[in-house]
């Protein structure tokens, strides 16, 4: 509990000590999937790539965001930034993250707990729960981010170099455990790019046997609908609520609220979540109301949306198909073409035949 005898919202630290596992993938994924089951959701982005703030289209970054609030310029609220889906907001890298390594470790041992510092007195009014995206790496970001979370989430590829990151990752926290911050939990091992058979299906099978329970039971499986919602600046989980990776992104969001709230700790709570079915119907409007796509009557697919100019109205909505009367107009020109070409081609034979005929 803080000074005041209230509990506080639980913090997760996504963090694995080997890159390209999809750390920021899933940190984006379970804040978007958290505030559909209608938690106030902070969204803390600590790694000096800032892809999860240029993942909402901030870009270029911000001037203000965590290097402001680690070093006492900003407090937490003045720092945030909304983003397209109601209860997510954003603590955003800056570029100041890019030297904050070397800025903080000149300092004393403080440095280690600049971000628990700037989160206490705030962080109960700014949200019901928190998510760190963190550095793949274990120096001082990450150590600001485990000292002040409760609970680590830890993303893996289930190949032979990323399960040795996972050792190295579990040995590490293992420690900090023993030490610093002895009420951080494991909400578990989450297995992510997972293919149904071969090398890194016997990986996954691998990493069950060693980690046993500590794995979540769903599998964000290897899908290439992704990338598309990254090209997007959207969450798959909201791209595409029902498709493979979108929906094991959700699924393990309920079970990370079940692991966060069986973990007993009376300084720490986090209220019940809204049901199931409204959650999935919150992401699918929110893909239908996304302003990220509109439908374009010369393709047949999705395309990001170029917004109006200043002082036009936006385009018609993303939703609708061609009106008919336009559908029509171009099929009509596309017949009368081929008819023209068909007409054009049997006269060229006609004369070549006669021509064949003269020479003979």
């Amino acid at each position: 509990m803080d000074s005041t005898g209230e509990t506080m919202p639980p913090v997760v630290a996504v963090f694995n000590h080997k890159g390209g596992v999809a750390k920021t993938t899933s940190a984006v994924n379970f804040g978007v999937c958290l505030a559909a089951h209608g938690y106030r959701v902070l969204l803390i982005d600590l790694d000096p790539q800032a892809n999860a703030t240029a993942g909402f289209g901030h870009q270029p970054l911000p001037t203000t965001g965590a290097w402001d609030v680690l070093t006492g310029h900003s407090g937490l609220a003045a720092a945030l930034l909304p983003t397209p889906y109601p209860g997510l907001v954003l603590l955003p890298a800056t570029g100041m993250l890019r030297t904050a390594e070397v800025d903080l470790a000149a300092e004393d041992v403080d440095a280690f707990s600049r971000l628990k510092t700037g989160l206490a007195g705030e962080l109960k009014s700014c949200c019901d729960v928190a998510v760190i995206d963190c550095p793949p790496a274990f120096a001082v970001m990450t150590l600001n981010a485990l000292l002040a979370a409760t609970a680590v989430l830890i993303p893996t590829r289930p190949d032979p170099f990323a399960h040795e990151g996972l050792v190295n990752t579990w040995y590490e926290i293992r420690r900090l455990r023993e030490g610093a911050n002895s009420g951080l939990s494991v909400a578990g091992v989450l297995l992510t790019m997972t293919e149904a058979e071969g090398a890194i299906a016997d990986g996954a099978l691998a990493i069950r046997a060693e980690f046993g329970e500590h794995v979540f039971p769903m599998e964000i499986a290897l899908d290439p609908r992704v990338g598309e919602a990254v090209q997007l600046s959207m969450p798959i989980a909201v791209l595409d609520p029902d498709g493979l990776a979108g929906r094991a992104y959700f699924d393990a969001t309920e079970e990370l609220i079940a692991r966060v709230s069986a973990h007993v700790r009376p300084d720490i709570h986090l209220p019940m979540p809204a049901g199931r079915d409204h959650a999935l119907n919150t992401l699918r409007e929110w893909r239908s109301d996304s302003p990220a796509l509109r439908r374009l009557p010369a393709q047949r697919g999705w395309t990001k949306r170029q917004p109006a100019p200043y002082g036009q109205a936006e385009p018609p909505s993303p939703f609708t198909d061609p009106p008919i009367s336009e559908i029509a107009r171009e099929d009509g020109m596309t017949a009368a073409w081929v008819v023209g070409a068909l007409a054009i081609g049997a006269v060229i034979g006609m004369l070549a035949q006669h021509h064949w005929q003269l020479m003979r």
